[in-house]
């Protein structure tokens, strides 16, 4: 059954890879909340206050965030959004996010096993078996020789078994690559530096391309006054080409999120108010694809193959916090999430994943505060949006669909089994 299903998984990937999805109306409204259970080790009031990336293990559905409220991995089971489990022992929110944990977070599926990957303060990143999810098991823990500061957010190359993982906070900023193979995750390169690089020019959201077989990072500075861009590195952690975006003629960015469509391109979400985020096809030297002006002040990004869709966090321009979503086939804005409206405030809330399997999208709320009032989740939370399901036009389905439907079905048996097990 596992290698029935990894085998349909890869092929829908191979497929998805090759053709962009088709751009489709979305009608997205929230559906719940998600409360978050208060751990031994909360340092928030009881509060679900202070977390970080977010992720959703496509196999299973299963939503990942970093709670560093509770100085934990929160395990939410996406067939009935509960929290089933909480995988501790991390430092928790402490006086900067520099040093807090947990940070980024990745699940990575290795046959039959499930891992998952978060970093912490103190330069380390943890690892936890969720092959069960409502069991997280501790399995290791590896240094990046960062000293103090945070493992940041990471990607994972399948074709050879390992993470990225930025140490952001660092300066110089500098990333590590380490093997996945469980139980106990180890490195096997450390201290890559994008070339020339100021001392405080920051690492952000990785991607792996399947096509090129390379890392690509967004970089919020390279010299400390430009708009930033992309770098990409080899499978070994050898710099490649920069992409700098001020050479596109664009002033503003800091870049922050980046997601990697199945068009190719790239798309990066600025941090600077007011700025656009940019599409990059890094085909050769590189060239702009579009600027998307809908949203600014961006963090995490997030790309759903299953759909052809980008998630981007930020603000619009009456300084509402959205969620946008636009098509990876022509970046048409197909829908502004206007999460303020929604009741949940104007705080950073800058981290969302999407379930593949229900097209469910998750989203941590912070708890409300004198500053950032938020009506809709006092203590704080985790906003589900879900949107009725519609009939593709005649003719618009494709094999790419057709392999997705199928891997979805199998999906949802494993789902179904997961609930059976106690989750």
């Amino acid at each position: 059954m596992v290698k029935y299903l990894i085998a349909t998984t890869c092929f829908v990937a191979a497929a998805a890879w090759s053709s962009p999805g088709r751009a489709a109306p979305t009608n997205y409204n929230l559906l719940t909340t998600i409360t978050v259970p208060v751990s031994a080790a909360n340092s928030q009031g009881g509060k679900f206050n202070s977390f970080d990336i977010s992720y959703v293990d496509p196999l299973t559905g299963y939503y990942y965030v970093a709670d560093r409220s509770n100085a934990s991995v929160d395990i939410v089971n996406g067939a009935t959004n509960k929290v089933v489990a909480q995988a501790g022992g991390f430092v928790g929110q402490q006086a900067t996010t520099s040093v807090s944990g947990p940070d980024g977070v990745v699940v990575v599926n290795n046959g039959g096993a499930a891992t998952l990957y978060a970093g912490d303060g103190g330069s380390t990143l943890r690892s936890f078996n969720v092959t069960n999810p409502a069991n997280p098991v501790a399995l290791g823990a590896v240094s990046t020789g960062g000293g103090a500061f945070r493992v940041d957010e990471m990607a994972y190359s399948p074709a050879t078994n390992q993470i990225f993982a930025a140490n952001n906070a660092n300066s110089p900023a500098y990333a590590s690559l380490i093997s996945a193979t469980p139980p106990t995750p180890s490195l096997t390169a450390t201290n890559i530096t994008v070339p020339n690089q100021v001392a405080s020019g920051g690492l952000e959201q990785p991607v792996w391309d399947p096509a090129t077989g390379t890392f690509f990072v967004s970089v919020p500075t390279f010299n400390g006054t430009d708009a930033g861009g992309v770098q990409e590195f080899s499978a070994n952690g050898t710099a490649l080409r920069s992409y700098k975006l001020s050479s596109f003629g664009i002033g503003a960015c800091s870049p922050a999120g980046l997601t990697l469509g199945a068009s190719g391109n790239l798309v990066i979400g600025c941090g600077t108010a007011g700025s656009q985020t940019v599409v990059l096809n890094p085909a050769g030297s590189g060239s702009i694809v579009a600027q998307l002006g809908a949203v600014s002040g961006s963090d995490e990004l997030w790309y759903d193959a299953a759909n052809g869709n980008h998630y981007v966090t930020g603000s619009n321009a009456a300084g509402d916090r959205v969620i946008d979503v636009f098509s990876d086939s022509g970046y048409a804005l197909l829908q502004s999430i206007d999460l303020t409206t929604a009741g949940f405030g104007k705080s950073n809330l800058h981290s969302v994943a999407v379930d593949p399997l229900n097209d469910e999208i998750f989203v941590p709320i912070t708890a409300s505060s004198a500053t950032f009032p938020n009506a809709g989740c006092v203590t704080g939370c985790i906003a589900v949006f879900a949107q009725a399901q519609s009939v593709p036009e005649p003719g618009s389905a494709s094999l790419v669909l057709t392999a997705l439907a199928g891997a979805l079905g199998v999906l949802a048996l494993r789902r179904r089994s997961d609930q059976t097990q106690g989750t």
